[in-house]
């Protein structure tokens, strides 16, 4: 599994677009039920409640 601090970086990272690009994580163990990373751009850095987050040494 490879250790990412942002979700461009990510194998996780879907994308659907319905008049706008939402964003949304894919992991089968994210805490947040919708996964939902943004509309029109990623964030910065991975939400909390990324599974992958955890395994990043900080």
């Amino acid at each position: 599994m490879n250790k990412v601090s942002n979700c461009n970086e990510c194998e996780y990272l879907k994308m659907y677009d319905y008049g706008n690009e939402i964003y949304y994580c894919d992991h089968a163990d994210r805490t947040d039920d919708m996964g939902k990373l943004g509309v029109g751009e990623l964030p910065e850095k991975s939400p909390e409640w990324c599974p992958l987050r955890k395994k990043i040494p900080h």
